[in-house]
């Protein structure tokens, strides 16, 4: 079932019924949090839109350090916090210009770049380019980005990509912003009706982003409780704590949401309600054909780097939450308790007019862009084994720790399609993501997968106790696509749980 897929294998969620222990299930929402909830902050922020004006957006950034804070930060027209959303339809250009204002600190927490993160565009300069493209205190950058007229509408986003500091800028600091490749209500048009909610989730922590440092758990130690708390950690809507999101009864809207964290799995809820979820890292479910366009789910989990498009419905009359439970990222993960996102506040009595014209099941309109991904995946040229590992000195991918002066450890043709085995053997999950492609997880620990969809963030399961005291590792069976030539150039594939990233869970590849 897609459902199970989704439950289990977007996310790869180790709970009752996907094939493990730990975790909330079923859909059960608890009403208590292990972490102090803070009242609501107010209303949802809505982020400032950039639109293209013949043809091109443009936008400019500025690096700074934020005096109030001592942390990075980026400006947009000397607005703070909330970066501009980038709205462009396929076949239009994002221009990104980045003045780095940061002070030199004599390491490379003071140099920028940025990455296009799920867009499939050419790695080379001065498109997405993560590993010439680098900015020093006092440079400045210039992007220019081409969308594919092909290219999957949904929801995307742009953050640095600074090694070894991406843990530093990105999920302590905050700085990311959202794209959204217009087209996905003409493929669904019920959702062009309904109220759309952008939303950033971020959890930064000022307190250890002063100290440019992450504490993290080591291959034998115990987190003791996958449900926190977190100390110091309160996630955060386009910047605000826990805000208020009015929706009336029987009301339709459509939430858009990236979690931009640097190591925290969502596990999204609504209080005696569901989602009904329509894509996933920019893509339509039923991209892959034979796919539903939609699935009804309890809760959904979307880890780091993951961005989910979902129909929330308002609830009776009073106030309900919308929140993230308890997720279990193994023995030696990230607590990840239970919080509350945001307040639905709702002050109808009952249906309105207004709003029965959303409540009907949403239907396939327009198709979806002709490309690689419209028919058939052939068969596969290459077979890969990635293993992820971890000790007290870092993190590795096959062994190696990453350097930025190393060279590819893969290198693939475009127009193939391979087959990967991205093993874990340590005991916490791994967010595996790759730049440039999209992939399809066919099997989880070896068990197949019924419906894959197209992602390019996916939780692999931590390692689990074998025999005589053996262990078995968790695995995913993935067929990676490197079928468009645009991809071709030198990008990068890790784990986006951000500080594994910096501890040296990345390496390079090439497509030629």
């Amino acid at each position: 079932m897609l459902k199970r897929w989704l439950g289990c294998s977007i996310a790869l969620a180790i709970f009752a019924g996907c094939g493990g222990g730990g975790g909330a299930g079923g859909g059960v929402v608890p009403q208590t949090s292990s972490t102090s909830a803070p009242t609501s902050s107010g209303p949802l922020p809505e982020p400032p839109q950039v639109f293209a004006k013949h043809g091109v957006a443009t936008v400019s950034l500025t690096a700074q350090i934020d005096a109030a804070t001592g942390v990075p930060e980026f400006v947009w027209k000397g607005q703070k916090g909330i970066m501009p959303t980038v709205r462009v339809k396929p076949g239009e250009t994002i221009v990104v210009d980045v003045a780095n204002d940061l002070p030199a600190s004599g390491g490379r927490a003071s140099d920028m770049n940025l990455h296009f993160h799920g867009l499939t565009v050419s790695p080379n300069a001065p498109a997405d380019d993560v590993i010439t493209t680098l900015a020093m205190p006092g440079g400045t950058l210039h992007y220019v980005v081409p969308i594919p007229s092909n290219q999957e509408p949904g929801l995307y986003w742009y953050h640095p990509h600074v090694f070894p500091q991406t843990d530093y800028q990105v999920g302590r600091a905050g700085m990311s912003g959202a794209i959204v490749i217009d087209g996905l209500q003409n493929h669904l048009p019920g959702l062009a009706s309904m109220k759309e909610r952008l939303i950033i989730v971020r959890d930064t922590d000022i307190s250890v982003a002063q100290q440019n440092v992450r504490v993290r758990h080591n291959d034998e130690d115990s987190n003791g409780n996958p449900c926190g708390p977190d100390p110091g950690l309160q996630p955060s809507l386009n910047g605000a704590v826990r805000p208020t999101i009015d929706i009336q009864p029987g009301e339709k809207q459509f939430f858009r949401v990236i979690n931009a964290t640097g190591h925290k799995n969502l596990k999204l809820a609504v209080d005696g309600g569901t989602l009904d979820v329509v894509a996933i890292d920019g893509y339509a479910l039923d991209v892959n054909p034979g796919t539903p366009p939609t699935e009804t789910m309890p809760s959904l989990v979307v880890p780091p780097a993951a961005r989910a498009e979902f129909v929330v419905t308002g609830a009776a009359a009073g106030t309900s939450e919308f929140r993230t439970l308890c997720y279990d990222s193994g023995p030696t993960g990230d607590p990840d308790p239970m919080n509350v996102l945001a307040d639905l506040r709702s002050k109808g009595s009952g249906q309105s007019a207004r709003f029965a014209r959303s409540t009907g099941p949403l239907r396939v309109g327009a198709a979806l862009p002709h490309n690689a991904f419209s028919g058939p995946m052939p068969a596969y040229t290459q077979e890969r084994k990635v293993v992820l590992s971890e000790d007290n000195n870092g993190m590795y991918i096959n062994g190696k720790q990453f350097n930025m002066g190393d060279g590819s450890m893969f290198t693939v043709h475009t127009g193939t399609v391979e087959k990967w085995d991205v093993v874990n053997v340590t005991q916490e999950v791994h967010d595996f993501h790759i730049h440039q492609v999209h992939f399809l997880v066919v099997q989880i620990n070896g068990a197949t997968v019924q419906h894959p969809i197209w992602q390019d963030s996916a939780v692999v399961p931590h390692r689990i106790p074998g025999v005589n005291g053996s262990w078995k590792p968790g695995y995913l069976t993935m067929l990676v696509d490197f079928r468009d030539p645009i991809i071709a150039g030198t990008f990068m594939f890790h784990c986006h749980i951000l500080d594994h990233e910096d501890s040296g869970m990345m390496a390079k590849i090439t497509a030629i």
